[in-house]
């Protein structure tokens, strides 16, 4: 008679000890895996099992959502988010919240790199039309990084790759997939790489990497603006390249000056350079170099262009910095150079020109 008393309250401490599991691995808001069960999972997944691809997907701009719409609507949203993830990686994959809108995705290994992305991307579309759905003005996207499965691969190493993607996801542009190995980008995929043994050895891959952190991120807008130090390395840069590829480039010192020809006053210097600053920027090209070099000048580099040319960026500028010039009675001084082999001597060629 003391059998079934027993085992019912065995019963019920196996019920509740498998509620505190469940409570102990699972992220409160959204019902997915938290982060320490996540990376325990993910870890036992590869090794037993080694394959798979790692995503990481942080949610564009949603600190925003929070500010304005709040964080009950913020939290709905997430949600909302948890469950598409579901849908379209449902079955074996493993999804996780790591963070606040940081998201994890592991998939089976029968998935390659290229299912992972396609269905990083449909992930993407479906999450912008949620977004229209709920009500959000602006686009409610993600960026996505992800990383393919290589040999002797932990939780820490695939994370590390799928987050560094991300990272150069989010100051390419965002709402894209990037894949570690390639970076690859939807609408503007890397160009292929001429390489030789290095395939197996990464160092592919390490060269994919610094391509795409040492180009310009989207247009070039408006000139090249340093400081005056790496403005000085660029001189000698070009002066050296001049000594085997025939070119010709001009550095224009600009300088502000009253009517006396004295530097302008303290007080209006920051003004009135922020405003010459500016139409420099808009009358030079994208591919020439400029530099504040005092609290009064400017100085240009301009390239592959004539001295009858370089005088012309020199009245484009006063031209379109006339207005405040005559407002305040201020002139551009100017003074050009051309830039020459590193082994030959210079000219100069200057003026005081009033600027009316």
């Amino acid at each position: 008679m003391l059998i079934d008393p027993i085992e019912k309250e065995l019963k019920k401490l196996q019920e509740e000890n498998s509620r505190l599991k469940i409570l102990s691995e699972v992220d409160g808001l959204t019902g997915l895996y938290n982060r320490l069960a996540g990376e325990r999972l993910i870890n036992d997944r590869l090794q037993k099992n080694a394959g798979g691809n790692f995503m990481v997907v942080d949610v564009d701009g949603f600190k925003k959502i929070n500010d304005q719409y709040g964080h009950l609507f913020g939290d709905d949203v997430l949600r909302g988010l948890a469950a598409l993830m579901k849908e379209i990686f449902g079955g074996e994959n493993l999804v996780g919240r790591f963070g606040g809108d940081e998201f994890v995705i592991f998939t089976v290994k029968e998935w390659d790199a290229g299912k992972a992305i396609e269905k990083g991307k449909e992930l993407i579309r479906r999450m912008e039309a949620m977004g229209r759905k709920m009500g959000v003005k602006d686009r409610f996207s993600a960026t996505i990084g992800l990383s393919a499965y290589q040999d002797k691969d932990t939780y820490s190493s695939m994370f590390s790759r799928a987050d560094f993607a991300l990272m150069q996801g989010k100051k390419s542009g965002k709402s894209a997939v990037y894949y570690y190995r390639e970076l690859h980008n939807e609408s503007r995929p890397v160009a292929a790489a001429e390489s030789k043994g290095a395939e197996d050895t990464g160092i592919d891959r390490d060269m994919e990497l610094i391509w795409m952190d040492l180009r310009e991120k989207g247009r070039p807008q408006g000139a090249y603006c340093q400081d005056y130090q790496t403005f000085k390395r660029l001189y000698r840069f070009v002066e050296r390249g001049l000594m085997r590829v025939p070119s010709s480039a001009y550095t224009v010192l600009l300088t502000l000056v009253d009517d006396k020809k004295e530097y302008v006053t303290l007080q209006d210097q920051e003004h009135l350079m922020t405003g010459l600053g500016e139409a420099i920027r808009r009358s030079l090209r994208s591919g020439d170099v400029y530099t504040q070099y005092s609290s009064c000048q400017f100085l240009l580099m301009v390239m592959g262009t004539s001295l009858e040319n370089a005088w012309k960026v020199v009245e484009r500028i006063r031209n379109n910095y006339s207005g405040e010039a005559k407002e305040h009675s201020v002139y551009i001084g100017s003074n050009i150079r051309p830039l020459q082999s590193a082994d030959k001597g210079m000219t100069q060629i200057g003026d005081g020109r009033k600027l009316m």
